[in-house]
């Protein structure tokens, strides 16, 4: 009966440190994963740099309406969607886009300045915004039915 008593308390013992050991090491994992890359930096700050050929686009961590603070508040920021645009997509003007194949279409635009950031001196500004947009920009002028899939 000692015995039988001794081992369910080892057991206990055992099944509260192992689930306190399981919490107090996840809580660390899921503070990284949302860890805001910008905290405490200026808005000049590069959080990450594209390439498109030989050429840098900066990411810097901006303001509430240009750069990653900017995308992540107002269209949540996809960094796998944005290189890709950056390094593949199409050019026009000062943005980059990659038509979707997908239905109804949809692009993702990328939208830069190579100029100098508003009299500060910094240049290039980057990136200033990147979202989805309904239609394909080939077929926009010619289609406004993007429901016909």
């Amino acid at each position: 009966m000692g015995c039988t008593r001794r081992a369910s308390s080892i057991g206990a013992a055992l099944g509260i440190s192992a689930s306190a050991l399981l919490f107090s090491s996840a809580a660390p994992s899921n503070a990284a994963a949302t860890a805001d890359p910008c905290a405490g930096k200026s808005e000049t700050y590069v959080i990450k740099t594209y390439t498109r050929n030989f050429q840098a686009v900066p990411l810097r961590c901006g303001t509430s309406t240009w750069g990653y603070r900017h995308i992540a508040a107002k269209h949540g920021f996809e960094d796998s969607q944005t290189a890709n645009t950056v390094a593949r997509g199409r050019q026009s003007f000062a943005f980059y886009y990659t038509n979707l194949n997908q239905c109804p279409p949809m692009t993702f635009k990328v939208v830069f300045n190579n100029d100098a950031l508003g009299g500060t001196g910094v240049r290039p500004q980057g990136i200033i915004t990147a979202y989805y947009q309904p239609g394909h920009i080939t077929s926009i002028a010619h289609t406004k039915n993007s429901s016909a899939c």
